[in-house]
């Protein structure tokens, strides 16, 4: 696959990351993830000498050991030991690619495309949900990450699909909505009564939140695993001074993100084309103001 690059992209929850190698798929390619001490490393798992997956092996000290003859990698991808040769001097071509990674806000992140002149931008954030404790859930769509996002930045198709869990009461209703543009990306504003009844806010390249009340906010991130496939990780993000609330907000999160997205999963992976960039014959409505707007976002990134 080929999404956007030159952009931090959060791919994997830091909690998933202890101290034995990961191995998780991504943008379609197999990555390890790994940690030298405190920092977080990424590689392509597979070990240049045979090709066995680096996450199958062990990590020793700030090297990963490649489990089929115990080749080690330090942080920068370069091999700095092969057990099984004496005298042997080590070329540079024995190395893994590595891939910037940062963690932040609970995830890793990893960066998509050349290396970008002076500093890496920072990451991609919701200052609001910094300070606020939540509850985390995970799901796997099958579909491309694009309709995945759009999915969720259309108010309009509440009451059609979901007309037994969030859309229940929203028959006959109409949609008015009004954007606003925010660093990075878009708001978008569901009116009622000349007023905002709920609000989502999108930034780019895959970070999604649902403002609900101001001490409760929902937010998605989109993970490409490949062309058919994204992995969804869900945040309930809350504010409330109650003692214990963590194990029922993490229960809530992923109750809820099941019993609501159970119903969209069949509706988005059965969209065509998959990638929205190649949907150019659609003929988009008004209420598809969010979705436009992130159209106009994914293209002017990719353009670029």
């Amino acid at each position: 696959m080929n999404p956007v690059k030159g952009n931090w992209w959060p791919v994997v929850d830091a909690t998933e990351l202890g101290r034995k190698p990961i191995s998780r798929v991504r943008f379609g390619e197999r990555l390890v993830f790994w940690r030298a001490g405190d920092t977080a490393v990424c590689m392509r798992d597979r070990c240049p000498h045979r090709g066995a997956a680096l996450s199958l092996g062990s990590v020793q000290g700030d090297s990963i050991a490649c489990p089929f003859h115990g080749l080690e990698f330090g942080v920068d991808g370069r091999c700095t030991r092969v057990p099984v040769e004496q005298n042997f001097a080590i070329p540079d071509e024995l190395c893994v690619a590595t891939i910037p990674v940062r963690e932040a806000d609970g995830y890793l992140w990893i960066w998509r495309g050349p290396q970008p002149t002076g500093e890496y931008p920072a990451v991609p954030q919701h200052p609001d949900t910094l300070p606020m404790r939540h509850g985390d859930a995970a799901t796997l769509w099958n579909a491309h990450y694009t309709r995945c996002i759009e999915n969720v930045c259309d108010f309009s198709h509440l009451p059609f699909v979901h007309k037994t869990t969030i859309g229940r009461f929203k028959k006959g209703w109409q949609t008015a909505i009004e954007m606003e543009d925010v660093p990075g990306g878009f708001r978008a504003h569901l009116m009622q009564d000349g007023k905002p009844h709920q609000s989502l806010e999108f930034l780019y390249p895959n970070r999604w939140l649902l403002r609900l009340a101001p001490r409760f906010m929902f937010g998605l991130v989109f993970v490409p695993v490949d062309d058919s496939h994204t992995y969804v990780y869900g945040r309930s993000w809350y504010r409330l001074p109650v003692p214990g609330i963590n194990w029922l907000m993490d229960f809530y999160t992923r109750f809820s993100q099941y019993l609501v997205f159970r119903e969209d999963w069949p509706i988005v992976a059965s969209q065509i084309p998959g990638d929205v960039l190649t949907a150019s014959e659609e003929k988009l409505l008004p209420s598809d103001a969010p979705v436009i707007a992130y159209r106009k976002l994914h293209r002017a990134h990719y353009s670029r």
